[in-house]
This record gives C-alpha cells, structure tokens and sequence, in this order.
C-alpha cells in the first residue's frame, strides 16, 4: 500500500510541475505576442505620424503660397487705385 502512496505522490508532482512548465511557456508566449503587438502598433503609429507632418507640410505650403498670392493681388490693387 504505502508503494501505491508513493507512486501517487510522484504522479502528483510531476503533474504539478508540468502544469507549471506549461504556465511558464503560455506566460513566455503571452509577453512574445504582446512586445510584436506593440512593435506593430508602434510602427503603424510611426506612419500616422509621418503621414501627417508630411500633410501639415504640404497644407503649410498651400497657405504660404496663397498668402504670397494675396498680397501680389493687393499691391496691385492698391497700385491701380
């Protein structure tokens, strides 16, 4: 009887530590998925942002040029008057 006790117990913590063993590899696998996660949100945020400077800078660009335009317009105005 007491070889059966022992067999169990055995049984027991080899459960026990492949249960653990599993924890750690889900948790490892977890940390992994979550880090390339961030890299992608990090990266698709990084073309956000450039997407958007480079549209500021085209809008600035645009406004610089209209400004120029208006003020040719009223030199000549003021000219022809």
């Amino acid at each position: 009887m007491k070889h059966i006790w022992n067999i169990l117990l055995v049984t027991l913590v080899a459960v026990v530590l492949a249960q653990l063993f599993r924890a750690d590899v889900e948790l490892k696998y977890d940390c992994e998925t979550l880090a390339w996660q961030e890299k992608g949100q990090t990266d698709q945020f990084e073309k956000i942002m450039a997407t958007s400077y480079q549209r500021t800078h085209r809008d600035a660009q645009k406004i610089a040029a209209l400004e120029a335009q208006i003020r040719t317009l009223t030199a000549e105005k003021s000219r022809a008057k």
